[in-house]
């Protein structure tokens, strides 16, 4: 997948969660003129950024308003990926997935039930 990361992200603030093992960032996404951009766009440009291996980083919540073409996120960046695993909801592991995965694992889902 080569889904070009057309959009600009600042860190506003960062928060050290030391019982969880992880750091806590709300970032502004500037994206003007366009949509906004998916989770895991958003996930790759932080594990770019920061230098964390992907499978560590974890969008919680993005927010847009309707027509700044800004959107403010919360990630969780966990030291151990293996945390974030265990510590995360299930469904957000799934929302923080490239599509094709979730769209199989959605599908498969559906199908069992």
């Amino acid at each position: 997948m080569s889904a070009k990361l057309d959009f600009d992200l600042k860190i506003v603030k960062t928060r050290e969660n030391k019982l969880l093992g992880r750091t806590e960032i709300i970032a502004e996404i500037y994206h003007l003129g366009k949509g906004t951009p998916s989770r895991h766009m958003v996930r790759q440009r932080i594990a770019e950024m920061l230098g964390k291996p992907i499978n560590a980083v974890y969008v919680r919540k993005l927010l847009t308003e309707y027509g700044l073409g800004k959107t403010i996120g919360e990630i969780h960046i966990y030291q151990d990926p293996s945390l974030g695993e265990r510590i995360e909801p299930e469904y957000i592991r799934i929302r923080n997935l490239p599509p094709e995965e979730r769209r199989k694992i959605l599908e498969a889902r559906r199908g069992a039930s």
